[in-house]
């Protein structure tokens, strides 16, 4: 059997007086590699990048804050900018166009985060 990713997300809004739905579903090349890691972020304030599990081309991540708020940048270059904030208990799923970093929020807080990778 041929590795398969599926995401679906869906979203259904009612009682504003009309009817709002919004289906998505992903789906990506086949992948070879797939990891799932919890992890702690090791120092607060400071940008960390997330352990990809040895998947070098990524085809999606889905990222959730355990404990404390959360930023990501999703092409992390020579400075850290925020491209996507997740909060304490909520995940996010996106594909970033770079080295995803992670980091803390909050001043002085550590992240506590689990995410699957996959890819090729």
């Amino acid at each position: 059997m041929a590795a398969e990713v599926k995401v679906t997300i869906n979203c259904d809004i009612t009682g504003l007086g009309n009817e709002i739905q919004i289906k998505d579903v992903f789906t990506g090349t086949t992948p070879t590699l797939a990891t799932k890691i919890y992890k702690v972020q090791a120092v607060s304030d400071t940008a960390e990048a997330l352990d990809l599990g040895g998947v070098s081309t990524i085809e999606g991540i889905c990222l959730k804050a355990v404990d404390n708020d959360m930023v990501v940048d999703a092409s992390y270059s020579a400075s850290f900018v925020s491209d996507l904030y997740i909060a304490e208990g909520e995940t996010a799923y996106f594909k970033p166009s770079g080295v995803p970093y992670i980091k803390n929020e909050t001043a002085k807080e550590v992240c506590t985060y689990e995410y699957i990778v996959y890819g090729t």
